[in-house]
């Protein structure tokens, strides 16, 4: 779940320290501590998640080593030929021109990198690019109409690729940034595109429909984007902060108005004043806050 980075602490404790000791002490953390009890609920809520995404994988790798038709391409030639109609019609030429023809080459390609990619998920390593994998082949098993379980699967890895983006797990957080815009920008594009390719809006049908799952999954991708986003750039504006705080971030965490905007308050802003956002860096993210030191550690002059 979102929680309140810890920005302001870490900018208290440099401003308690002067700045012939700032030199001399030893920079502080980019992450908050692995052992915090909120950094470990989050890894936690997600290894299930994790390990039916890596059984899933290791399911459908494993059912492709035992049968023999798949290794020389006859299974995926037959997939192909059964596809064909259902698949979106932009995407039939590539089927036949491309995934056909050397349909052997690409069903090894396809077991191999099953087994690789729902390992990698299990150990966790490497986790972003075996997600990223996993991610484009579930897209392109929609896009030949095979929507159930691949739109499933495809929400699952997006949500461990955010919580990869946001540190809660894996090593490599990163802040949103002009490849969030592109990325969230690519989405909508392509939610966009295959709109004229929806066949039904039927409630009963729709599950089936790879137009209509594509467009509501970019819609959600390119949402999620965006809010990250603003999430870590608040509005300046006291009246539009005083909003963001109340119902936007409500809304994400979840939780009551009054509860979340109490939390930000008691945050971020000092005691005599109105709600304050930090200058720069995070507002909300899954990192726990760092713990505030009640006197900064004094660095002895050599």
């Amino acid at each position: 779940m979102p929680d309140v980075l810890e920005h302001e602490s870490r900018a208290a404790i440099r401003g308690a320290i002067s700045s012939d000791q700032v030199s001399k002490q030893a920079p502080l953390p980019s992450y908050a501590p692995s052992h915090h009890p909120s950094h470990h609920t989050g890894v936690v809520v997600l290894l299930p998640l994790r390990l039916f995404l890596a059984a899933g994988w290791l399911r459908a790798g494993a059912e492709k080593v035992i049968d023999p038709k798949w290794w020389t391409g006859a299974k995926l030639r037959s997939f192909v030929g059964a596809q064909h109609d259902a698949a979106l019609p932009f995407f039939r030429p590539v089927m036949d021109g491309l995934i056909a023809p050397h349909a052997q080459f690409v069903a090894i390609v396809v077991v191999v990198t099953q087994l690789l990619c729902g390992l990698a998920i299990a150990i966790g390593k490497p986790l972003r690019p075996a997600l990223r994998w996993v991610f484009f082949m579930n897209l392109v098993f929609i896009m030949t109409g095979k929507v159930n379980p691949s739109a499933f699967y495809l929400v699952m890895e997006i949500v461990l690729l955010f919580a990869i983006a946001d540190g809660v797990i894996s090593v490599r957080p990163s802040a949103p940034s002009w490849r969030t815009v592109a990325a969230a920008g690519a989405s909508a594009g392509l939610a966009v595109a295959v709109v004229p390719y929806i066949r039904t809006i039927e409630p009963s049908k729709v599950i089936d429909d790879p137009a209509m799952m594509l467009t509501f999954t970019g819609f959600i991708v390119t949402v999620t984007l965006l809010l990250r986003l603003s999430a870590h750039r608040p509005p300046q504006a006291l009246y539009l902060r005083r909003v963001w705080t109340t119902w936007y971030a409500g809304w994400m965490h979840a939780k009551p108005t009054k509860l979340v905007r109490h939390e930000y308050e008691r945050r971020y802003a000092p005691r005599d004043r109105a709600f304050v956002s930090p200058p720069t860096g995070t507002v909300v993210s899954s990192l726990p806050p760092l713990p505030l030191r009640s006197s900064p550690r004094r660095i002895q002059d050599s």
